[in-house]
């Protein structure tokens, strides 16, 4: 057993002597660059690795900014992409909002320049809009939002504030139709403004009127503007159109059958096709 205990003692004796060996090697190095710090090899030294070692340093900040500048550009990108979804927004609502003033400012227009023609005609009259039409132009017809909820009749005159519309011909609760002026079945008695000339505007098929049964010694010429007469034709009492509203313009004429007439090609007033809103004019 004593044995065992000087092995161990000199064990412990021999690493102690290692330790402070190590140190003492260290304390002498550390002490050695301290003093030798400024002398010219170790200033050389100094100088030959920083000088080694710059490209590397120079290639990992210019790679550090290269990834700092494509993060950047990444969120600016990014940035750009909410702005740009936020302005198209921005333009979509704003022009939904021009186009319903626009149609605002339009109805409102159209709304005062059929009060202002109401108040021309010496009867009551109700505003209508035009709900619907036959695109091709062949049933020479539109339908009206107003009825006989509104004191709308079969034979009420319908006008625009540029002049003759129609005639009512058929009525629900909530809407009428109106046969237009260029119906080959409507018939109007007209006066040639400027003249005095009188004759018979019917309709035909197409966008024009046919002014028949115009003395040959009347004096009408291109461009002379047709009104209703008010007369009545035929076996009617009295005519369904009040006197003096515009039907059109003379555009062209021609020699009627019967050589004591001629005949006058009229071009209506109203463009018939276009019609969003008109007057019903109760005449009966």
């Amino acid at each position: 057993m004593a044995t065992l205990g000087r092995v161990r003692t000199e064990r412990n004796v021999r690493g102690d002597t290692s330790v402070l060996r190590l140190f003492a090697v260290l304390f002498v190095a550390a002490l050695s660059l301290l003093v030798a710090r400024n002398s010219a090899p170790v200033r050389d030294a100094s100088t030959a690795v920083t000088t080694a070692l710059a490209p590397f340093e120079r290639a990992l900040a210019a790679a550090g900014g290269a990834i700092g500048s494509f993060g950047e550009s990444i969120s600016e990108i990014q940035r750009l992409r909410v702005d740009n979804a936020r302005m198209r927004d921005d333009i979509d609502r704003l022009t939904i909002e021009n186009v319903r003033l626009r149609e605002q400012a339009v109805t409102a227009q159209q709304a005062a320049k059929l009060q202002t023609a109401a108040r021309a005609i010496p009867f009551e009259s109700v505003a209508a809009p035009v709900i619907a039409r036959d695109p091709s132009g062949v049933l020479q017809t539109v339908m009206l939002g107003a009825g006989s909820d509104d004191g709308v009749k079969i034979g009420h005159v319908v006008v625009s504030d540029q002049g003759v519309v129609g005639r009512v011909s058929e009525v629900g609760p909530t809407y009428s139709k109106v046969l237009l002026l260029t119906d080959p079945a409507s018939t109007v008695s007209a006066i040639v403004q400027g003249s005095r000339a009188t004759g018979i505007v019917r309709g035909q098929y197409g966008d024009t009127l046919v002014m028949d049964w115009i003395l040959q010694t009347e004096q009408v010429a291109i461009g002379d503007v047709v009104i209703t007469a008010g007369l009545s034709i035929g076996n009617d009492l009295r005519s369904i159109f009040p006197k003096g509203l515009v039907i059109g313009k003379i555009v062209a004429l021609d020699r009627a059958e019967n050589a004591a007439y001629k005949r006058a090609i009229v071009l209506p007033a109203v463009d018939l096709r276009r019609l969003e809103h008109v007057l019903i004019v109760k005449t009966t």
